[in-house]
């Protein structure tokens, strides 16, 4: 069983195709270590909770960390193992979706004292939260493109046998 793991597994020296090669460390190193950061921030919000979080959403910090830490372990699920990629799609949605509830959030709702004293949201943290959005992102645009062009090469091979 765990040889099968293996050989499912990202890690495996067959799992990349060799025209993906310069996609290794991105597929074997980046992506697992970004869902394994994300992982742990929901952790942190647990464990430590938020002041930002819990001004903005008060009673429910530890419920988002732990929709978090799921969110990211079935995004690292789907890195790890690439036939679950449609799972992966589907939890880097919803990780930028609550990345991007967070960053409106800030915005939209800046707190007492900002208020008061007439200032402008938390920009740095909207920035550096932001600049968390790449990756995913980019990541949303390459699984939807493999899956393109899967459904493309089925369509030629279905044409080739049919006519």
């Amino acid at each position: 069983m765990l040889r099968a793991l293996w050989r499912a597994s990202i890690w495996h020296p067959d799992a990349i195709p060799l025209h993906e090669k310069k996609y290794a460390s991105l597929k074997r190193v980046w992506l697992p270590l970004y869902d394994t950061v994300a992982i742990l921030a929901g952790i942190a919000a647990i464990a430590y909770g938020s002041r930002l979080l819990d001004r903005l959403y008060g009673p429910f910090t530890d419920v988002i960390g732990v929709v978090f830490i799921a969110v990211a372990a079935v995004c690292f699920a789907g890195v790890a193992f690439p036939c679950l990629w449609a799972v992966e799609l589907a939890g880097k949605v919803v990780l930028v979706g609550m990345i991007v509830a967070y960053i409106s959030g800030i915005v939209v709702s800046p707190s007492p004292e900002q208020l008061l004293a007439r200032e402008a949201p938390s920009w740095f943290i909207v920035a550096m939260l932001a600049l968390n959005l790449w990756l995913p992102l980019w990541r949303i645009e390459n699984l939807t493109g493999e899956w393109a062009d899967r459904r493309a090469d089925e369509r030629r091979r279905k044409a080739l046998s049919d006519g």
